[in-house]
């Protein structure tokens, strides 16, 4: 099983080393650590965290907070806030970015642990009740003004993040559902793979690569140099 990746926002650098000290030793990895609202965006980018541990009170203009609802709207991570604060306006406003746990300072190993493991169970039901796009083995049912239409899996050649949207490129048309690129390409399956932060393609509709593009048919799209290794992993090459 793969490590759960961890992103740890928290200004203070002290306290975020004894973070992903205890992370480490539960066998989790910390992907990064973010002392502010900007530094934080590059990791989320480019490392795909599979959860965010996000200190609400940091000494800039944006809070954890900003960053919590920022992360709720472009990038479908689950996230829990730390802090020292419990004060009921503060409270309030971390709610608005709609966290998975709220952790309180000082707190003991048992207390991040569980709520990590329940923060992402519960984000995996929330997202796995998606009502945009329906599998089965080989085709999907994407909802389309209000109707389930079928797309066999053999007619989609790559994918493409727009915010919260999924752009689904395939032989004859598009069509946009209202889901992260990431869960779309869970729910596609191993024959797809993301190439990028942007891009996801078919692996068996790829006729050529060169440098950083891929080529479908006449089509191509970048792929990025932390993709890169693991497409060249999966295709057969001689």
């Amino acid at each position: 099983m793969e490590k759960r990746k961890i992103l740890i926002l928290e200004d203070e650098f002290s306290i975020a080393m004894d973070i992903e000290m205890r992370l480490q030793k539960m066998d989790y990895e910390v992907i990064g650590i973010a002392h502010s609202y900007n530094d934080a965006l590059p990791f989320l980018l480019e490392e795909e965290p599979d959860i965010c541990l996000l200190d609400i009170n940091l000494n800039s203009e944006k809070s954890g907070i900003d960053l919590g609802k920022l992360i709720l709207e472009k990038f479908n991570v689950p996230i829990i806030f730390i802090t020292a604060y419990t004060d009921e306006k503060t409270f309030s406003e971390a709610a608005k970015a709609n966290p998975m746990g709220f952790i309180t300072k000082p707190f003991k190993d048992a207390d991040l642990r569980n709520n990590i493991e329940l923060a992402i169970k519960k984000f995996e039901v929330r997202r796995a009740e998606n009502p945009e796009i329906k599998t089965e083995d080989n085709s999907i049912f994407v909802k389309d003004k209000g109707v389930f239409k079928k797309i066999e899996l053999s007619e989609i050649k790559w994918l493409e993040a727009m915010d919260n949207y999924t752009v689904i490129h395939c032989e004859k048309g598009q069509f946009i559902v209202h889901a992260f690129l990431k869960d779309v390409l869970v729910k596609l399956g191993s024959k797809f793979m993301r190439i990028h932060r942007s891009h996801g393609v078919a692996l068996d509709k790829i006729t050529q690569v060169e440098d950083n593009l891929v080529y479908l048919g006449e089509e191509f799209v970048t792929v990025s140099q932390n993709y890169r290794s693991e497409l060249m992993e999966r295709m057969k090459i001689i």
